[in-house]
């Protein structure tokens, strides 16, 4: 008599299923952010060409769609392991952790990498003022010392990037109402009400941080299936994006500025009085 066993499909569908959406939920950043990429490598090129300037901003879009490129192959590949190709019985169905250590690294990185790059635009705009930024500044530590017990695993230690969310959430809000009001009271930011708003949007990240709160709220509820489902690959991809958005929003040229032609010399990187002030001084 052949021994009935628990039907396979409830392993997959604990493990697998969740990485596949959150696969798929990424997927669809990830091709957002390609193109944003992509349109600001041409833009800023084409526009600005290689200036020294130019090199800085490259060098962190570079640095940011390599990280959340990294995070998704890793993903793919976890995805990979964690789907079984042929099983004798439902015993040999593992589950993998959902976050595993070599995608939670990353996700880290990333996220010291925007929250430096947003405290290094606060610090410009408030005139170098130290004070200004100190506590962000002790934030960022905070998470890049986190980085660290990722990778030495102290003992009695869970590091675990959950624990970074709050942290690099506090720090965004902090520095997104330092930034908003700094550009809210600079006299050279003259917009209509939309554009303001808009620009004020962009240019303080609250994208990432609408979505960091999202993700506390589901956690300050035990509601863990969305994390589940978004991870630290969807954080990775997040900041990117973000910065990807602030750069291209203050890289376009002015509606004048393109009916001008190409004849004109080639302007200085950027042209945005505000951005040129906030991203390099």
């Amino acid at each position: 008599m052949n021994a009935t066993y628990p039907p396979v499909r409830w392993g997959v569908d604990s493990c697998t299923r969740n990485m596949q959406i959150r696969t798929g939920v990424t997927a669809s950043l990830w091709s957002v952010l390609l193109v944003l990429f992509l349109l600001n490598i041409h833009n800023l090129l084409t526009r600005f060409g290689i200036q020294p300037k130019v090199r800085i901003i490259l060098g962190i879009l570079a640095t940011t769609f390599f990280v959340a490129t990294l995070e998704f192959a890793l993903n793919v590949q976890l995805i990979n392991f964690q789907t079984p190709i042929l099983i004798y019985h439902p015993a040999d169905m593992k589950c993998y952790p959902a976050d595993p250590l070599y995608l939670q690294i990353p996700m880290v990185i990333q996220m010291l990498i925007g929250d430096a790059f947003t405290v290094f635009r606060t610090w410009l705009l408030w005139d170098r003022k130290l004070i200004a930024v100190l506590f962000p500044v002790i934030l960022l530590l905070f998470i890049g010392q986190w980085i660290i017990l990722m990778f030495v695993r102290a003992v009695g230690v869970n590091a675990s990037y959950i624990a970074v969310i709050p942290v690099s959430l506090t720090l965004n809000v902090v520095c997104l109402a330092l930034i908003a009001y700094r550009l809210y009271k600079h006299p050279k930011l003259s917009l209509a009400l939309p554009r303001r708003l808009i620009h004020m949007i962009i240019s303080t990240g609250a994208l990432y941080v609408i979505f960091l709160f999202a993700l506390m709220i589901t956690a300050a509820i035990h509601y863990e299936y969305v994390l589940s489902l978004t991870g630290p690959i969807s954080i990775t991809t997040i900041i990117a994006i973000s910065i990807n958005l602030l750069v291209l929003y203050t890289g376009l040229p002015e509606p004048e500025e393109g009916e001008a032609g190409p004849s004109e010399a080639m302007p200085t990187f950027p042209t945005d009085p505000i951005i040129d002030l906030a991203l390099l001084g």
